[in-house]
Parts: structure tokens; sequence; C-alpha cells
């Protein structure tokens, strides 16, 4: 269980904020509560596509863009399949989707130096893409063979940056998981907890293979859709470091509070998770959401930190006003502001 210190302000303290009268601060706010998931839902749900295919580029994608739904794509760019669709694959990552190491071509490899150059050389093309050396979701490929031990596959993938996907379930025919397709993300729902599944092609009538029967794909669609108040549609790599930083964090702590604001930071214990050689905010960057009551007067707020700012309104949560924003763990404080010119 992750155990979390909540340090509020002391019931002695009185901030004179720039009136006569001495202001209560620790009367004005709860304390600040990081949730396990983005935005305070109740679980995560990931779709993680493999091989780079013209049906996904073709197909799957404007499926999820219609509805406004993001997926984490496992991209061979050395293969004809990628090449041939470079432009689309390319552009996802503005998008919101993902981009992920899936190898040059899912060839495998013999030796440590092709090893080297089918996990490495995928790592180094998809951040040239991106523009950011960011931690990478990973997977060898199945039916590959990897002429390596398993303790020098783990040393490539720390060099490279990367880490194994994790997967609850292959949504394919061959395996009868497309019939009971919203199964998965009832689970993430049920027990509040991350379920990332993985896919390849969505086809009409699929038989019994790896692909996913279309009308089995479009029920899952239309299950995210509707339960999207409740349910993060996240990518693998959003998903992974939000999860690393809830399970790490050792400190929540409000400060500096005035009729103005407050001040929040988040502190995650560097030493609980796998950092692939890098500091930690080079690897673990994903803001966590947190909550804080505020007076009621608040209607919208702007959270300004390490020079980057947001706007935001506030929400009600069991009847009171809450702000609710983003934190990045281990860069300072994130300074919270009512705006009062907005209405």
């Amino acid at each position: 269980m992750t155990r979390v210190m909540v340090v509020g302000i002391s019931m002695a303290a009185l901030i004179v904020c720039g009136s006569d009268e001495a202001y209560p601060a620790y009367a004005a706010y709860g304390r600040p509560e990081a949730m396990q998931w983005k935005d305070g839902k109740r679980g995560a749900f990931t779709m993680q596509f493999d091989d780079s295919t013209s049906n996904q580029a073709d197909v799957v994608v404007p499926l999820l863009e219609q509805r406004g739904l993001v997926a984490t794509f496992f991209v061979n760019p050395g293969a004809k399949r990628y090449r041939n669709q470079r432009e689309v694959w390319e552009s996802l990552p503005a998008r919101g989707h993902e981009l992920a190491n899936h190898t040059w071509d899912h060839g495998g490899a013999p030796d440590l130096a092709e090893a080297e150059r089918e996990i490495g050389g995928t790592s180094e093309y998809i951040w040239q893409v991106t523009g950011r050396r960011r931690l990478l979701p990973f997977d060898r490929g199945g039916g590959t063979y990897w002429g390596i031990t398993e303790e020098e596959m783990q040393d490539v993938m720390q060099r490279h940056c990367v880490f194994q996907r994790p997967t609850v379930a292959s949504i394919a025919m061959k395996w009868g998981t497309s019939a009971i397709i919203t199964t998965f993300p009832q689970m993430a729902l049920d027990n509040r907890t991350w379920v990332p599944v993985h896919l390849h092609d969505v086809v009409p009538d699929a038989p019994d293979t790896l692909a996913t029967d279309m009308a089995d794909f479009l029920r899952l669609l239309d299950f995210l859709v509707a339960h999207r108040a409740d349910l993060w549609v996240a990518t693998t790599g959003a998903a992974y470091r939000y999860q690393q930083e809830y399970q790490a964090l050792s400190a929540v702590e409000l400060t500096e509070a005035s009729r103005e604001g407050l001040a929040v930071a988040l502190e995650c214990d560097v030493t609980a998770v796998e950092s692939h050689s890098r500091p930690f905010g080079a690897v673990y960057d994903e803001p966590l959401t947190v909550r804080v009551q505020v007076p009621a007067f608040w209607s919208h707020f702007s959270v300004t930190q390490a020079g980057e700012a947001a706007r935001y309104d506030c929400i009600t949560v069991r009847g009171g006003r809450v702000a609710q924003f983003g934190v990045v763990p281990n860069v300072g404080l994130a300074l919270v502001r009512v705006d009062r010119g907005r209405r």
C-alpha cells in the first residue's frame, strides 16, 4: 500500500493577506489529496495495437479519433508496411496517440549487436519523431528469436529507456476474448485499476485469428465513450508513469495559503522506481491529479509550476467546492491562484 505523508497548515498559523484582518489559512482549504488516477477517475484502460499495419492506419485510427479516444501503437519503423504509411504514423503523437517500441522490423536478433540496432534504433527513431527522449513502452514481438540472454535483453532495454509493456489480455477472436471485449474496461472500473490490452487488426466478420471483429470493437468503443466520466482511456506510457509516480509518493504538501491561493508540492521517493539510469524527472514527468477543497467563492483558478501555467474551473465534490489540477512530482511548488477576473 502506498503511504503518503500529508502536510497541512499549522492550526496556529495566521497569514496576513493584504487587509487589516488576519486570515486563518488552515480554515480556508482542505488537505490536498493526490488521486489514484487522472482527473480522479475510477480506473484506467489502454488499447495497444501491434505491428503498425495498414488496417490500423486506415481503419482503427479514424474510428478512435471520431470518438476522441487515444491508443498506443507498437510500431516497426523498418518494416515496409510502416514505411508505406509513414506520414500517418509520424502524425499520431501530435494527435494524442503514442508510438511505442516494437523493434525495428519485427525480425528478432541473432546476437547482441543486432539487438542493439533493433531496440536502440527504434527508440532513437521515435524520439526523433516526437522531439522528446522519453521512456517508451516496449515489446519484442511474438514469434521472434533473440540470440541473447534475458540479462542481456534487460541491459539493452535499460540503455535505450524502454519498459516491458503490461498486458492483461490479447483481444482477438483466436482466444475468444473479442466477444467479451467490454469485460476488460469494466474490470478497470470495478477494481479501480489499470487494464491494458493489446490488439492487432480490426475487420468485419473476423476469422479465428489475431484479428478483432469489427462489431465487437465498436461495442468496446461505445462502452468507453459511455463511461468517459469514470474511466481514463490512456496511452501505455502515460498510465505507466502515472501509476509509478503515485505508488512512489512520499509527501503531499500544502503551503503558502492566503486569500489569493495556495501552493502544493508532490514528492516521490526516487528509490522506489526504476529510473533507467536517468534523473527521476527525465523519466517521470506525468502530472498527478490533486484535489483541494477551496472557499465557496472560487469558480476559476490558475496553476503555475516550473514556468508552465494552466487554467481550470472548479468542480463540485460531495457538495463542496474543489480545485482539481495536475502537479508534476519533484519539480517544486505548484502555485494555485484564484482567478477573480473570470465569471
